[in-house]
């Protein structure tokens, strides 16, 4: 067995996984994707070169006990799910191409797909664990933008930083949301910050005066004619 990489120079797993409830040793993964590049350099500007992209739907296999808000939040319907593959297939495949090996694993509240991931690994009985190191972006949202968000959840953030949001809760578009968020987060200097500091408010506010939709901004409408 190789030794572990130091941390400093393990690559990053950006995943997310769509669920069929919120407990990993009753509920089902039915979607997931993982997106795996080379580590950030030291000072955080350095580019990343992605190695290798897994995404999937994934059958039920414990139909019985899914929640219906789960699926209604998730967009389950047979006919998207008609072509999803075999669990375990899935999970074969993952540890076959090393996707989860040496690395850590990176995301938005990534804790939650970590835990999901080694309960589902260890019920088809694979040695693969994870990394304990997570890398979150909602963490790194809190220290860039406290001063100006009540909730770092995904859409909110792509919200404040005017990331067009068109399917939430699919697990490829919410991992490449999310690595624009770490993109956008990481990069920002006193300029962009100052700037943020009088647009994310605005932003927020009329994105909570609209209720909060899943789709941000607006789709036009077909046909109306543009305000001046």
């Amino acid at each position: 067995m190789s030794k572990p990489s130091p941390v400093s120079q393990k690559p990053f797993a950006w995943v997310d996984v769509e669920t069929t409830g919120l407990d990993e040793n009753h509920h089902d993964i039915i979607e997931v994707t993982i997106i795996r590049v080379e580590p950030m350099s030291v000072d955080g500007w350095g580019a990343t070169e992605i190695e290798k992209v897994f995404s999937t739907k994934i059958k039920m296999a414990r139909p019985e006990n899914a929640h219906p808000k789960a699926l209604e939040v998730n967009g389950y319907t047979e006919n998207l799910w008609r072509y999803a593959r075999d669990p375990k297939e899935v999970w074969q495949a993952i540890v076959d191409e090393g996707l989860l090996d040496d690395c850590i694993i990176a995301g938005q509240n990534p804790r939650f797909d970590a835990k999901f991931i080694n309960a589902t690994l260890k019920r088809y009985g694979f040695d693969t664990r994870i990394d304990y190191h997570l890398y979150d972006t909602a963490t790194l949202a809190l220290e860039h933008l406290k001063p100006y968000v009540h909730s770092v959840s995904l859409t909110a953030l792509c919200v404040a930083l005017a990331i067009p949001v068109r399917s939430a809760h699919t697990s490829f578009d919410d991992v490449h949301r999310t690595m624009l968020v770490d993109k956008i987060l990481r990069r920002a200097g006193w300029v962009k910050r100052m700037y943020w500091k009088l647009v994310i408010p605005r932003r927020l506010k009329k994105w909570n005066d609209a209720d909060r939709p899943n789709v941000w901004p607006p789709l036009p409408v077909i046909g109306a004619i543009p305000s001046i």
